[in-house]
């Protein structure tokens, strides 16, 4: 998913504590190239890193969680809706339910769900028309 990623997308990925969405984060920076040792956002909401020149074009892959969030004032506060008009990165949303209203309608959707210790069940809950598989 990762290698067909385009700069503009935005990848939101539900699922429970545990489900994996770290881990398909940690992955998916991989694929893109990406060194630094990917950790939750969860306490600093969002981090930013940047791409080794790849035929994607794209600049940076930012990793967003908004568990903490109240409301979609606190997603504005942090300049997402800036964020999600930006062209020259890949956004990767955890627990977007949180800012539901303000995704755009380009968001491909992801379910993460846990089956057991070693395995995980992701499927792609909606699936932006430009975004080929």
């Amino acid at each position: 998913m990762a290698l067909k990623a385009k700069p503009g997308d935005i990848f939101a990925l539900e699922g429970d504590l545990g489900s994996g969405k770290t881990t398909f984060t940690k992955g998916f920076a991989s694929a893109l190239g990406i060194k630094e040792n990917i950790t939750s956002p969860t306490f600093v909401i969002l981090k930013k890193y940047s791409l080794p020149k790849n035929q994607q074009k794209i600049s940076f892959l930012i990793h967003i969680d908004c568990y903490r969030m109240e409301s979609e004032l606190g997603a504005y506060s942090i300049g997402m809706d800036e964020i999600f008009e930006n062209k020259d990165s890949v956004v990767l949303l955890e627990w977007p339910s949180k800012i539901k209203e303000m995704l755009p309608q380009r968001t491909i959707e992801l379910k993460l769900e846990y089956i057991d210790e070693t395995t995980r069940k992701i499927s792609v809950k909606q699936i932006n028309k430009d975004f080929e598989l």
